[in-house]
């Protein structure tokens, strides 16, 4: 037990002193000609394919060799991916034409008027009316006479013709109504509400026909199957959408590729030029950068862009595959990156120690922007020279470098 304890003072005793210890640290360009980022390959188009109608897959396609699609496997712009079953919706387009036919019908025959034999009908039907009236109201005088003048007969009887003389002539009215509707024809108010009625039907026809032909599921572009998240037999719901296949394109491809956050400024799309190389591409490429994606990681202090791959040049590259490029930037370095702890203020001004010649020189420097871990100098230090990094009370200006800092076999200069 002791001897553990011992140890573990030990090791926290070496983990303070190395705490303490100088350690040196080079500056690095900040705008070199030349810099080499990496990345890997992203697909341009990329869809989650899944079906707008609920129901349960039916069929399921196959590739040319006759097997069943799965991952890895190609499929173009077009091709069937698998079908919902159709039941339901056939019949729906059954009755939504069945309806239009119907709608069709009824506004030929309203335009085509009333024929002449109805209309002859008619005519004659409100002559007998009429007829019946006249002979009603004969009746009705010679009831008069006898109930009034020889009180022959009760005055209920009169009542009685009387009114069968009223219904007559509302029967005549409804008669002469008929005849005038049938001989004036359609008005154009009822044209327009049968017209759309047509209209109504036949896009209902469409949205039908429109839901059964969508029940197969193509390709909407030339791509990679990724995933397989459903199979034959599931079934489907269009709210929430379920998600069947993933498709990745493999003709629209870029090269996603990061560099240091300190040369953003410098990566300008359409100017900046990218030299891909990949063992997927024999003779590599040199392409313009065509997008940045203006966001910085900040835990990795970089930055993203992108180089697009014209569709004959895409060779035998996947998506995903590992890419490397020379990326081109204008201008020689000037200034320099070094670490924000190498840089230390005094008097309202900043210093760094150079390592030269085993001894450690102050020299004083004006600081630019800051980075995720870096900083840079605008002037003071060029790049490639050594910096002695470590504790301020450890930094004096013409100290000699401890020993463990100096390259084996160095010698002070006296």
């Amino acid at each position: 037990m002791l001897l553990c304890t011992a140890c573990f003072f030990l090791a926290g005793r070496l983990a303070a002193v190395e705490a303490q210890m100088l350690s040196l640290a080079e500056a690095q360009p900040a705008n070199a000609p030349e810099v080499t980022a990496t990345g890997r390959i992203v697909p341009v188009l990329h869809a989650l394919v899944g079906s707008r109608l609920s129901g349960q897959i039916k069929e399921w396609a196959k590739s040319a060799d006759q097997l069943p699609l799965d991952v890895g496997m190609t499929v173009f712009k077009g091709q069937e991916l698998f079908s919902v079953d159709t039941s339901v919706y056939k019949a729906r387009a059954d009755v939504a034409r069945a309806s239009l036919v119907q709608a069709q019908a009824a506004l030929a025959n309203l335009k085509a008027g009333v024929r002449a034999e109805r209309r002859q009908e008619l005519r004659a039907a409100l002559a007998a009316i009429e007829a019946r009236i006249a002979e009603q109201k004969r009746d009705e005088e010679r009831f008069k006479r006898l109930v009034e003048q020889d009180k022959t007969l009760p005055p209920k009887r009169l009542e009685e013709v009387q009114l069968q003389l009223k219904v007559l002539e509302e029967e005549r009215r409804a008669a002469q109504a008929r005849v005038a509707e049938a001989e004036a024809g359609p008005t154009p108010t009822e044209i327009a509400v049968a017209e759309a009625l047509v209209k109504q039907t036949e896009a209902q026809l469409a949205a039908a026909e429109l839901d059964l032909r969508d029940t197969v599921i193509t390709a909407p572009f030339d791509a990679l199957l990724t995933q397989r998240l459903r199979g034959p037999g599931d079934y489907l719901n269009n709210a929430p959408f379920t998600e069947v296949l993933e498709l990745v394109s493999l003709q629209e491809l870029e090269a996603e590729l990061r560099l240091p956050e300190t040369y953003f400024l410098k990566v300008i799309p359409g100017k900046t030029e990218a030299r891909l190389g990949s063992p997927l591409l024999p003779n590599g490429l040199a392409l313009p950068v065509a997008r940045l994606l203006e966001v910085i990681d900040p835990h990795s202090g970089s930055f993203a862009f992108r180089v697009r791959i014209p569709r004959a040049s895409c060779g035998q590259l996947k998506p995903g595959a590992f890419i490397q490029a020379r990326v081109l930037l204008d201008g020689a370095a000037t200034t320099a990156i070094v670490p924000q702890r190498a840089v230390v203020r005094a008097e309202g001004q900043a210093f760094v120690f150079v390592a030269q010649d085993g001894k450690m020189s102050r020299r004083a420097v004006v600081p630019g922007d800051e980075l995720t871990e870096g900083l840079i100098l605008k002037s003071g230090v060029k790049p490639g020279e050594t910096l002695v990094l470590g504790p301020p009370g450890l930094l004096q200006d013409g100290a000699a470098l401890p020993a463990y800092l100096l390259p084996r076999g160095t010698r002070r200069t006296p």
